[in-house]
């Protein structure tokens, strides 16, 4: 609210005119009163909303980007945290190059040592990949702070440090040229399995993008397509085989390739309902793959009495060298927006991990279909499970994305209402005001017609702050609101500039005076809030531009109009001025 200076005499738009000034343009100010400047109510100001109010609201002014709320990070640093973290979450360059060449000296060694020599060359780099990703995943889990995550990073220590024992045993047993099967080894072999498989339930999935209806339907999809998987290549060989093996002994045969098939699936399950740094989890899941295809490699040759090591052996090698590397990616603390709920989509690669075996399924089952072995009842039944929860995932997810995009449409509308009216009163803002001003007088050039604008200013509204507190303020900035609304037609446009200016724009033949002395009559009832009865008034300017009045700009009429609020206010208070482009401004009786 502006106060009167005594002695100091405010001079209307036509009056400036005479006394050879100018009427002040958009931005300056209107009235110099004792040295300080009053700013336009109309200064441009650009302002919107950004994210859902339950979530609080950034503003956004001029061009620039949002103005970070309180205790967050600025742009520019949140940048450079991101591009850091985006940086360091992979594993070490070095370790990923002393693994690529691991490999290639393994895949050389055994191509071309002899058979015993080979055998034996893998065992031992077996032996050494397998100790080196027990050592990196328990470091990992010692960085892990306690919880859920270091527990399931132990758990895969224990598992790698299994295999690692089985192995040693085997190499031990190989050296003196035994090779039995089964040996205490495949004790150590499926209890990596086991362990693995226990770190893999262990490990939270948290902030998965879907609810408990997908991650079933996902459990069973790829339960099915994976089992379909393996049943074409190799499980179903080695029940068929008829190599003379005891109980068990087949037994253990079939244990890795089902084993495989779990570990597969939980590790499926957890890549697609994971968010945040999954770079270590992509890794222990490339090499549960390349174990699964490993050890299903290995039951079948041994299955068909072809298994004699060396290149073959492989597979293992890459999976324990892939897991080795998850185990050296950082650990970083999730950010905020990470622990948020539902914040930020998955990629799309991870959406579509639950797909990719049962696009393999479905191509393995089709190739041995069109190769002259058509499926039998059982298979045919998994697929006919596949394809069900497949299409009812679907349906499920169309459903989710027609709520969400409902959720999106109601959340923009809110958003388009915030951006566009008062918080406080919940009238129109000078946003929507300006918008709806300049669209009026482009009508009246164009049609013509007559357009009015009322400006009001409460008097001695900061008295009011300062005695009874802001409260007892916004509380009659509301009620002032509501017997203005109440004064004026329902098409009127009605606004909050900001403080206790408030303003009206009238189309389509509406009087300006009539409808500014409505106003102050029904602002003269007295105000009873938090007890207190208070009687409050408004310095009231009114700017009419009949049909034929010559065209002018939104600031040449908020002008005119706050020029003549300011005449009211210095002839008085609590009366209604009239601008009269002719003469002088003629104030009218008071109104309070």
């Amino acid at each position: 609210m502006a106060e009167d200076v005594p002695g100091h005499v405010e001079r209307n738009a036509a009056q400036e005119h005479q006394a050879g000034g100018r009427v002040p343009e958009r931005g300056q100010p209107t009235v110099r009163q004792a040295g300080r400047h009053r700013r336009d109510p109309f200064l441009p100001i650009t302002a919107s909303a950004v994210g859902h109010p339950s979530e609080g609201c950034r503003l956004m002014i001029g061009g620039g980007g949002p103005i970070a709320e309180a205790g967050e990070p600025s742009v520019l640093s949140r940048g450079k945290a991101l591009a850091m973290t985006d940086r360091f979450a992979r594993p070490p360059r070095a370790g990923v190059v002393v693994a690529a060449v691991v490999v290639a000296a393994f895949l050389l060694a055994t191509s071309r040592l002899p058979p015993t020599s080979s055998a034996i060359t893998s065992d031992v780099v077996q032996l050494l990949v397998a100790g080196a990703a027990a050592a990196t995943t328990a470091t990992r889990a010692r960085r892990c702070p306690p919880g859920r995550v270091r527990t399931a990073w132990l758990l895969l220590a224990l598992s790698c440090a299994s295999w690692c024992a089985g192995q040693g045993y085997w190499s031990w047993l190989s050296a003196r040229g035994e090779a039995p099967f089964p040996s205490l080894a495949d004790a150590g072999f499926l209890g990596f399995a086991v362990l693995a498989v226990a770190g893999l339930v262990v490990h939270p999935a948290g902030g998965g993008r879907t609810g408990s209806w997908q991650r079933v339907l996902d459990s069973v999809m790829t339960c099915g397509a994976v089992s379909l998987l393996s049943w074409e290549t190799v499980l179903g060989a080695v029940v068929a085989v008829d190599n003379g093996y005891d109980d068990i002994a087949r037994t253990l045969l079939l244990a890795y390739p089902v084993a495989d098939v779990v570990m597969v699936v939980l590790a499926v399950l957890l890549l697609a309902h994971t968010r945040g740094d999954r770079t270590a989890l992509n890794l222990v899941g490339l090499g549960v793959l390349a174990q699964a295809i490993a050890d299903s490699t290995f039951a079948y040759l041994t299955a068909t009495s072809n298994y004699d090591g060396g290149s073959v052996d492989v597979g293992w090698v890459v999976a324990f060298l892939l897991i080795a590397l998850a185990g050296t990616c950082p650990v970083d603390s999730p950010r905020p927006a990470d622990r948020r709920p539902g914040a930020g989509p998955p990629s799309v690669p991870v959406s579509v991990v639950p797909y990719i075996p049962v696009v393999a399924a479905f191509g393995v089952a089709l190739g041995a279909t069109f190769s002259g072995h058509p499926l039998t009842s059982g298979e045919l039944l998994v697929v006919t499970v596949v394809v069900g929860t497949l299409l009812a995932r679907q349906y499920a997810t169309v459903r989710e994305n027609t709520r969400l995009a409902a959720d999106l449409a109601a959340r923009e509308v809110e958003l388009e209402h915030l951006a566009f009216h008062d918080p406080l009163t919940g009238l129109a803002n000078r946003a929507l005001f300006r918008d709806r001003l300049e669209h009026a007088l482009e009508l009246h050039t164009r049609d013509p017609r007559g357009v009015a604008l009322v400006f009001l200013d409460l008097d001695d509204f900061k008295a009011v702050n300062d005695t009874f507190g802001h409260g007892v303020g916004d509380e009659l900035l509301t009620r002032v609101s509501e017997r203005i609304t109440g004064a004026l037609r329902g098409g009127d446009t009605i606004a909050r500039l900001g403080g206790d200016e408030f303003a009206v724009l009238l189309e389509d033949g509406g009087d300006g005076l009539t409808s500014a002395t409505r106003i102050a009559d029904a602002l003269r009832a007295p105000f009873v809030l938090a007890g207190r009865t208070l009687q409050v008034g408004a310095s009231i300017g009114v700017c009419a531009l009949e049909p034929t009045d010559p065209s002018v700009g939104a600031d040449a009429l908020l002008a005119r109009s706050d020029a003549a609020m300011y005449q009211a206010k210095h002839n008085g208070k609590a009366r209604v001025v009239s601008y009269d482009v002719e003469a002088p401004a003629s104030p009218a009786a008071p109104v309070g």
